[in-house]
């Protein structure tokens, strides 16, 4: 069963009167976010709280350096094997898990996500939604078959969204020769400007090209398919490039841990797994490898080994990658102490890092530290509002026996989630609460009557 609850009919996405010819950037948005919140209800997105929150700060690193440096854009992973990137109108850009996989840097992967956020800045989404409104329909048809299928195959899902979605807006955009070399060129200059070297645009085309060519592999390339390429177009690419491109960043190691996370939770052959990555021990970049050997050894409950493992990357990378999986693989070991102790050295170098936020306020709540994983929590969310911080906050006041204000924060989660009906119902629960402040009390007043007047905006 999902853990967020199906769109209700109101808040599924309205598209609006097929006569009207231009889209405002208010309605390309909420549109956008209705598509994003289908996937992700529909479990087509990889839940890699790490992994996603490299994608975004490279996406957001890269939109900085665009002609929209003030763009709210959200990026996010879809968990399929295929070859593909997209981007939603809105600002929402998905990239596949497959795509991380087929790039072997991360100048490779940023130049699909600057050519992606091309698209959105020249509003080539915008446009093609406003010349062709039958789109609309072919891409809503195409979401709603996705979330009927996807808890049973996340790839059938993924290969009847893009059938749908992709086809129907990729096609407009992505078949109009100028659009496409536009977006290979300004995202060329967003390249440069983010300091990273935009040899990997081109680098990753003739991959790609290559690749389809020898492996007859085009089904597994649906980005050749709603991207289609040139050797001509290919050459432009590298047309566009100068010298002083090579003295720009070729790679991170964010990037090959992100990749190597991808690889160790999608492979059905673990121990194969396992065997070829000690097979790269002598090599001196074996980082990423050593890092995905720790992993697949606390999957199999081998914590010895994996301690001694992520002892000797510690000494060599001080990645808060590595101190995570280290406290993870001590709570395994049930050495509490000793992990949590990590998790609150993390929490003072990285104070407003999510992924260390979640794991150190699961750790004061298992000793039943509830005041400070509050206080902790709610520090997370001054810095940045996230459904999966105000969902660790609702179990927290739970376990605190503060119910109302665990359904409070569940509101919040639900809201940030598109959930508008299920936010306020929250807030109806909370106020049945007995015992409640005057002064509690009106504030959940006061949100319930802003749920309402959001749910009505949204639905006019």
């Amino acid at each position: 069963m999902s853990i967020y609850p199906c769109l209700s009919q109101a808040e599924l996405p309205v598209l609006g009167d097929p006569s009207r010819q231009d889209v405002t950037p208010s309605q390309e948005y909420q549109l956008g976010k209705n598509y994003y919140q289908t996937l992700k209800s529909s479990h087509l997105l990889l839940e890699d709280l790490m992994v996603n929150e490299y994608i975004q700060s490279l996406g957001q690193k890269l939109v900085s350096n665009s002609e929209q440096p003030n763009l709210q854009a959200t990026f996010f992973i879809v968990n399929s094997s295929t070859i593909n990137a997209f981007a939603l109108p809105g600002a929402f850009i998905g990239v596949n898990s497959g795509l991380l996989l087929a790039a072997k840097n991360e100048r490779e992967l940023a130049g699909v996500l600057a050519h992606e956020i091309s698209h959105v800045t020249q509003r080539h989404i915008a446009r093609s939604m406003s010349d062709s409104s039958s789109s609309s329909a072919t891409m809503f048809a195409a979401l709603l078959a996705a979330l009927l299928v996807g808890s049973q195959s996340p790839d059938a899902a993924a290969a009847i969204f893009y059938g749908g979605t992709a086809a129907a807006m990729q096609s407009q955009i992505n078949f109009t020769r100028h659009n496409e070399y536009e977006a290979d060129r300004i995202g060329v200059s967003v390249l440069r400007k983010a300091n990273i070297n935009p040899v990997g645009m081109a680098d990753f085309f003739e991959t790609l090209l290559s690749k389809a060519e020898t492996d007859n592999a085009l089904s597994q390339i649906e980005f050749l398919r709603t991207h289609p390429l040139s050797s001509t177009r290919v050459a432009e690419a590298r047309h566009r490039l100068k010298p002083g491109n090579q003295k720009l960043r070729n790679d991170s190691l964010d990037f090959q841990l992100s990749r190597i996370r991808i690889l160790v939770q999608s492979t059905q052959n673990k121990p194969v797994l396992l065997q070829r990555l000690q097979q790269d021990d002598n090599k001196p970049e074996n980082l990423p490898s050593l890092y995905g050997q720790s992993l697949l050894l606390l999957d199999a409950e081998k914590t010895t080994e994996a301690i001694k493992i992520l002892h000797s990357l510690i000494q060599k990378q001080q990645h808060p990658w590595f101190k995570l999986a280290l406290a993870r693989a001590y709570r395994l070991n049930k050495q509490y102490i000793k992990s949590n102790n990590i998790l609150e050295s993390l929490s003072s170098l990285y104070p407003n890092y999510l992924p260390v936020t979640l794991a150190y306020a699961e750790s004061l709540n298992r000793q039943k530290k509830y005041s400070k994983a509050i206080q902790l929590l709610k520090r997370q969310i001054q810095n940045r509002a996230d459904a999966s911080a105000y969902k660790k906050l609702a179990q927290t006041y739970y376990a605190n026996g503060q119910i109302a204000s665990a359904l409070e924060a569940t509101s919040y989660q639900y809201e940030i989630d598109g959930y508008i009906t299920y936010a306020a119902q929250q807030i109806e629960n909370a106020l049945k609460q007995s015992g409640l402040k005057a002064s509690t009390r009106q504030r959940l007043e006061s949100r319930k009557d802003y749920l309402t007047a959001l749910f009505q905006k949204h639905n006019n």
